[in-house]
């Protein structure tokens, strides 16, 4: 069941006017309950190095200016100590007044990903030079940069695969755009009074600036010099997020399509990549279509600049199948909780059209450490949102917690030893088996 090189100062330190940071907007159908919020460094202070990619849009060499020069200058923001190791910043182009569907994966150092973490967008962010009005989930920004202040920032939770989406909508008159460039790899204008130039930037956030590997994402705003008509009888419906594959999902060559498990009561966040005939030139401005189940609902969503559309697939399910052994052990022959999704685009025969399934699952795991003096085991129940877990621990008190979201860790203080860790979920024992040492 589906619910529908001028020069700013930061700290005394002398900068290089890219030491910008992305600013994007959005808005969609999207359902991630987003806190809005302004400060001058909004840390979330989350956990540290974690490891934070664009999704969408995909940008690259052939769609950003001077991708080298542009790395070259954010690897030195990490030499000088600004930024974490591996930063990437780049510069790109979008109609003024469009939208971009901003996804991001979060990992953890492990390479593993950060579900259910939350991400603040710092949306020009201070020092950026930002003067574009966008938004994202009704908050936006004044175009006015103050820094050390941010002109807005939203936060969002990530999925149970470490994705995240947020929807930037610029606001700004078309009048106020930049000339077109002539290719996305083209120069912006970048003159010494700014009067000529129309951009934000964006820096997603999890712990803080030199905590986090991250990406700064600026987007300059043109006029189009003219409608852009890219043929799509036959579009290619290409799924980008999640990214599936042999180690977080198994293949149905009946279906023909992945299928994968997710906790049950969680959002997962679904982008798809529309391209043309030519299998290759975005489609934008389209509604994409997502058939639930074979067409018992539906979900819809717009492309947006670049070609992407944006879903958030919130299970509701009350009767979850049970946790499966690993990521890619096989479904549930009779699956009491799953979601089909068939993308599709009205008056056309689409060329590929990538469906995936999810299985949503209830289940326990358990892992035990060491914090200073004490040995804890980290409870992690999963799929049981909105209800009251009982849970037990060898030689540990029992207590009893309300769980808030798709998967929540409980830290229990244990002795050194093996233990039995017993959760009691609406009359159902899940046990799991850990050693503390």
């Amino acid at each position: 069941m589906f619910n529908s090189t001028t020069t700013s100062s930061k700290k005394g330190i002398t900068m290089s006017k890219f030491r910008t940071h992305l600013g994007v907007i959005l808005a969609m159908a999207l359902a991630l309950s987003p806190i809005g919020l302004y400060a001058a460094n909004a840390a979330t202070g989350g956990p540290k190095d974690a490891i934070i990619t664009l999704q969408s849009p995909f940008l690259d060499a052939t769609n950003t200016w001077d991708a080298k020069v542009n790395q070259q200058m954010a690897d030195g923001w990490v030499a000088k100590g600004w930024f974490g190791s591996g930063l990437v910043f780049q510069v790109s182009f979008a109609p003024v007044g469009s939208t971009i569907n901003l996804t991001y994966n979060v990992k953890d150092k492990s390479g593993k990903p950060l579900a259910f973490t939350a991400v603040n967008l710092r949306i020009n962010k201070g020092y950026s030079e930002a003067a574009s009005i966008v938004e994202v989930d009704g908050i936006k920004t004044k175009g006015i940069d103050r820094p050390p202040f941010d002109q807005a920032n939203v936060t969002h939770r990530t999925d149970a695969f470490g994705n995240v989406t947020f929807a930037l909508k610029n606001l700004d008159l078309e009048s106020l755009g930049e000339v077109q460039p002539k290719t996305f790899t083209s120069k912006p204008i970048f003159s010494d009074d700014k009067l000529d130039r129309l951009h934000s930037q964006m820096l997603p956030e999890v712990n803080s600036e030199p905590a986090d590997h991250s990406v700064i994402t600026e987007f300059h705003y043109y006029i189009p010099k003219s409608p852009v008509v890219v043929a799509a009888t036959k579009p290619s419906i290409t799924l980008i997020s999640p990214k599936l594959d042999a180690t977080n999902s198994v293949t149905n060559a009946a279906k023909g399509l992945k299928q994968a498990y997710a906790p049950a009561g969680g959002d997962v966040v679904v982008v798809y990549k529309v391209t043309g005939d030519d299998g290759k030139s975005p489609v934008t401005n389209k509604v994409v279509t997502l058939k639930v189940n074979g067409g018992k609902s539906t979900l819809q969503a717009t492309t947006d600049a670049f070609g992407f559309a944006a879903f958030t697939v919130k299970n509701a399910d009350a009767k979850p199948n049970n946790a499966p052994a690993t990521a890619t052990a096989a479904m549930p022959a009779s699956s009491t909780a799953f979601s089909t999704l068939t993308p599709e685009i009205a008056g056309t025969t689409a060329a590929v059209a990538e469906g995936v399934e999810f299985h949503y699952f209830r289940g326990i795991s358990a892992t035990a450490g060491k914090s200073g003096k004490d040995y804890v085991v980290s409870v992690v129940v999963n799929g049981a949102a909105g209800k009251s877990a009982a849970i037990s621990v060898t030689g540990a008190k029992k207590s009893t917690v309300k769980i808030g979201s798709a998967r929540q860790v409980v830290p229990v203080k244990v002795s050194a030893g093996a233990k039995v860790v017993t959760v009691v979920i609406d009359g159902k024992s899940y046990t799991a088996k850990v050693v503390a040492k």
